[in-house]
């Protein structure tokens, strides 16, 4: 049987028809990484699933895994930095970051005390594999930014060649008038933003209050790992108010205020307190980076922690540890005085700003006592709330708690 010929005019009709499709798949294969996908999310705030449109970075999924940006649209506190949306998203997606967008549509609840809920639980869910779960998703680097903000990372803080030390900072982008910054030692040794620290600490302090208008750095811990609860001195307060320096000598160029208020959890408790205690004493200046720049901080927020070692409980389960290190505390009085930022303290600070979880380890809540007596002592103004909820050792996520912290970080920093 003769094979069938196809009219002229139909094989040009079917070749322009084949041309067309492969065309469009062509269009379709390039554009796919600047598409939106969209992932369903239940949000505490809005008490509804919320879409997160998920866009990949410009060039396409790289090799390994991929930083991430949860960028936070329309939320209900007033917007800080003027830059668009747009040109910032772009600029992320330019670098490599799988960028993730909500859009709080200026829900009324979308701000701090309430917003500290949904920041912890997207954490929580990204550590958990609920969200983002097909994507290589770098937890060493996830980031939450508000609208308006922009991310400058590893700036260099000390420069030691054995471990150099970097921080994050997260900031307005073209600010409508100066800001005041936080900065935070982070709770991960290895990782200054490792998400999993974070979620499991239940840390949103940073990225909340950058949702209030606030430029926010979490520095790397000056202790490298593994650590071990020793807290070396005068090495680390070096190293702390050098990261002070270099945050208000970068946020000169930012545009930010020059306030700076540290915050501090469990192993970086000591750290924000250590900055206030030795403010002004020659031997803690001169280490790392921006020499001749203030290291003056404006207050602190000190949650759980160690402050001195001096004042123990009997039974703290850490004394052996410190004995093997520093010798017997009888003989070694004054190494043991040296460690604790508490003992450096000889005059009233400015006002500080604590709490602590009802449900902390003994030891830790101790520690508070002894913070909060030596404070009355000298007459300095603090603020203290008690975290009912009992949680353990995590950061505070109570509304009155949180709203109080914000007040206190918009009169320091202000």
């Amino acid at each position: 049987m003769p094979l069938m010929t196809v009219p002229k005019k139909t094989k040009t009709a079917g070749a322009l028809l084949w041309r067309a499709v492969g065309a469009a798949l062509a269009v379709l294969a390039t554009a796919s990484p600047l598409q939106a996908a969209v992932e369903p999310w239940q949000s505490l705030v809005t008490g509804r699933v919320m879409e997160l449109k998920v866009l990949e970075p410009v060039a396409g999924r790289p090799s390994g895994a991929m930083p991430v940006v949860l960028y936070l649209k329309n939320l209900a506190a007033p917007r800080v930095g003027t830059e668009s949306d747009e040109s910032i998203l772009a600029d992320f997606r330019a670098q490599n970051y799988l960028v993730v967008t909500l859009d709080y549509g200026h829900q009324s609840e979308a701000r701090v005390p309430f917003l500290n809920r949904d920041l912890g639980k997207l954490r929580d869910d990204v550590r958990a594999g609920k969200l983002l779960a097909a994507y290589p998703v770098d937890a060493a680097h996830l980031y939450i930014v508000p609208e308006g903000c922009r991310l400058k990372r590893n700036v260099v803080y000390d420069s030691d060649t054995n471990r150099p030390l970097a921080l994050d900072i997260l900031y307005p982008s073209q600010p409508r008038k100066p800001v005041g910054a936080l900065i935070e030692f982070s709770c991960d040794n290895v990782n200054r933003m490792g998400n999993s620290s974070l979620s499991i600490c239940s840390d949103t302090i940073l990225d909340a209050e950058a949702s209030e208008g606030f430029a926010v750095a979490m520095a790397d811990h000056p202790v490298a790992p593994p650590y071990k609860g020793l807290d070396a001195m005068p090495q680390c307060a070096l190293k702390i108010k050098a990261a002070v320096r270099t945050l208000r000598a970068e946020g000169a160029k930012l545009g930010l205020n020059g306030k700076i208020v540290p915050v501090g959890f469990s192993r970086g408790s000591g750290m924000a307190l250590m900055l206030v205690t030795t403010e002004g004493l020659k031997e803690f200046e001169g280490g790392g980076e921006n020499p001749g720049v203030s290291s003056a901080v404006q207050g602190a927020v000190v949650m759980s922690g160690r402050f001195t070692y001096l004042d123990l409980l009997p039974e703290d389960p850490m004394i052996p540890r410190y004995e093997k290190v520093w010798g017997a505390r009888t003989n070694s009085l004054e190494i043991w005085r040296r460690h604790g930022a508490l003992d450096y303290l000889t005059h009233a600070t400015l006002p500080l700003f604590l709490t602590i979880n009802c449900s902390e380890s003994p030891d830790a809540l101790h520690q508070m006592t002894v913070l909060r007596k030596r404070l009355a002592e000298l007459g300095s103004d603090e603020l203290f709330l008690m975290d009912r909820e009992p949680r353990g050792h995590k950061v505070t996520l109570d509304p009155h708690l949180l709203d109080a912290l914000n007040a206190y970080l918009k009169r320091q920093l202000n």
